[in-house]
């Protein structure tokens, strides 16, 4: 450093250090009068840069006291004044479930919301900068309460679906509920399956905080019809997956009530086939699927039913069916395609038998990296002891 600029960073400290000492002094214990506040305030619009900055400081060391005056006095400001202020209000409002938090990062989310104007947008920037710190915060907080966000395949209708950015909480959660405030931070999760005991209407009164949800799937949960309601508050929904819960022809109002726009897909519920059609009748707009929950475990080549993958250690394996085997009907009922086998199946529980029908190509293989070879196609029948939909997410 030149002497010359030594001098001057001197100089700055001993004109700061003189207009503290004449600044009124308070202890830690005092509580500063409000017309003190509000001459800090106005001093952060002072021509004098050194005034700017013990006001600044003034008004930090008595934050609590503070921040009311500065929520009140950020709306009109402009210039520099208002940069501070900002600074202020954004240094609190980092960590916005504190007690001086809360307000300060309710008095910016105010600000952003006003017209557009560039205090509006700057307001929007500081936002997104907390936002982005809580999001980060919340996921390492929640992963170590057992809770994944990694992608993953999921089972979702008629399919296997790799979801980039899913949440699943099930028996791994080792926190409690009170953890779950943080959800309202995941602003890039669309997609959460909650399943297994765990999971009860505290849970997805929390979850339903995901300020972009849109797909929702609840896998053997706790819930009761009661815990039902609570999807009354849902954002608006793409996608309800209902698998193996006890609800039936009691909760056909709530159901036909619940912001789905998209896909209704109950599996293994108590709904008779009466209430199925009364509650196809009542949604409108949606693509309603019952099912009394009878899984076969295939997953055929689209538009097709020529079988592509077989569910480890499911009816289909069990059976002895194999990737490549096209199936031809369920109990004498021909079916055509997948959404015909899918009908079908809707009209059983797991544990009973159906007889399936399907073709066996022989010298036929679907690697394209081995020569075709003379192929015979014979037809077999197989008695199939239908199973359970899996509860877990397929890891990759």
């Amino acid at each position: 450093m030149q002497p010359s600029s030594r001098f001057l960073a001197l100089a700055c400290v001993a004109i700061v250090a003189l207009l503290c000492s004449t600044a009124p002094a308070l202890s830690q214990q005092d509580t500063p009068a409000p017309s003190l506040i509000l001459k800090w305030i106005s001093d952060l619009n002072s021509p004098n840069y050194y005034v700017r900055q013990v006001a600044t400081m003034e008004l930090s060391a008595n934050a609590s006291s503070a921040i009311p005056y500065v929520i009140e006095a950020a709306h009109t400001a402009s210039g520099e004044q208002l940069d501070r202020l900002y600074s202020f209000l954004s240094a609190i409002a980092i960590d916005p479930s504190s007690e001086q938090g809360k307000p300060a990062y309710e008095a910016i989310e105010s600000l952003s919301k006003s017209r557009a104007t560039a205090k509006a947008m700057r307001a929007e920037k500081i936002l997104e900068v907390i936002g982005a710190e809580q999001r980060d915060l919340a996921i390492d907080f929640l992963q170590q309460n057992g809770i994944d966000f990694n992608p993953r395949e999921f089972q979702v209708m008629n399919a296997r679906v790799l979801i980039p950015n899913p949440i699943v909480i099930n028996h791994r959660f080792t926190g409690n509920v009170q953890d779950l405030n943080c959800l309202k931070w995941l602003t890039d999760v669309e997609f959460a399956c909650l399943a297994g005991p765990k999971i009860d209407g505290r849970v997805l009164q929390h979850v339903l905080t995901l300020p972009r949800l849109k797909k929702l799937q609840l896998v053997e949960t706790k819930l009761t019809v009661e815990d039902f309601k609570l999807l009354k508050q849902a954002p608006d929904l793409n996608l309800l997956e209902v698998i193996y819960a006890p609800i039936g022809d009691e909760s056909i109002e709530l159901l036909s009530q619940l912001p789905v726009w998209g896909n209704m897909y109950l599996f293994g519920t108590k709904l008779t086939k009466a209430g199925q059609e009364y509650l196809k009748s009542k949604v409108d707009g949606v693509d309603l699927f019952v099912s009394r929950g009878a899984y076969l475990g295939v997953v055929c080549l689209q538009n097709s039913l020529v079988i592509n993958e077989v569910s480890r250690g499911g009816a289909a394996e069990r059976a002895s069916l194999q990737r490549g085997d096209k199936l031809l009907s369920v109990n004498q009922v021909p079916i055509i395609v997948f959404e015909d086998l899918r009908r079908e199946l809707a009209k059983f529980s797991d544990g009973e038998e159906v007889v399936i029908e399907y073709e066996r190509r022989f010298g036929f293989s679907m690697r394209r990296d081995i020569p075709p070879a003379p192929e015979s196609k014979e037809t077999f029948s197989v008695t199939v002891v239908l199973g359970r939909r899996d509860s877990e997410p397929k890891k990759n």
